[in-house]
């Protein structure tokens, strides 16, 4: 679905409910990219969702294959270069960890936190090495034991890029949809669709993913895509 689609689709929801169509195409931009961020968000595994006692959220990135699928556009890998003290810092769309290992070998870089870190560390019966290398979370990058690793690859899910609906204004100043100036989602068809339902919860419609779906089928009839 191209973002015009997305666009035209919840126009036409908001023209068939009772809050009427009224919304500007730079509200639709501000709107939609904090529904795909929040989609994201719950994919991901969100705080609010998890349960005390059980710190495992309802939906998040390791659970299942549907959860890994849905997340796939996002889901990106690179290089890091490890200095000489083992810090490396964060891509700079990162957002979570998918996996991790080292570049030339292959060997799993395991994610230890806390009290772990430092018993990893320091351990004398099972150090790290570089066939058993560690990592943490810093307030920038990422921390490696050993400092030695010189390199490492990270898979992990990084910040979608924004959604955009550019338009240039007609001769009275209506906003006219430009290609040249959009930016389309990088979402499946129900992704897509989910990031519709939430987009339009923000603007006061709340309507099962069913009926989004409905009007999705409705507008492509109606225009013939």
């Amino acid at each position: 679905m191209t973002v015009d689609f997305y666009y035209k689709l919840m126009l036409f929801i908001l023209n068939k409910s009772q809050s009427g169509g009224n919304l500007s195409p730079d509200d639709f931009n501000r709107t939609i990219n904090m529904a795909q961020n929040s989609y994201v968000a719950y994919l991901t595994g969100t705080f609010q969702s998890y349960q005390l006692g059980r710190p495992i959220a309802k939906t998040e990135l390791g659970q299942n294959s549907v959860v890994r699928q849905r997340l796939s556009p996002v889901i990106y890998g690179c290089n890091l270069h490890v200095d000489s003290t083992g810090f490396s810092p964060y891509p700079g769309d990162y957002l979570q960890t998918d996996a991790m290992w080292t570049l030339y070998n292959y060997n799993r870089i395991r994610y230890c936190d806390g009290d772990k870190w430092w018993a990893n560390y320091n351990s004398k019966i099972d150090p790290p090495l570089y066939t058993k290398p560690i990592y943490r979370l810093r307030d920038t990058g990422f921390e490696f034991a050993p400092t030695n690793i010189v390199m490492a690859k990270v898979d992990y899910v990084r910040v979608p890029p924004e959604i955009v609906w550019g338009y240039s204004l007609d001769s009275v100043g209506r906003p006219v949809y430009d290609a040249a100036l959009s930016a389309d989602p990088i979402w499946d068809s129900v992704s897509a669709l989910e990031i519709i339902s939430r987009a339009l919860q923000q603007v006061g419609v709340n309507l099962q993913f069913g009926q989004v779906q409905q009007y999705a089928k409705d507008i492509k009839d109606i225009s013939g895509q």
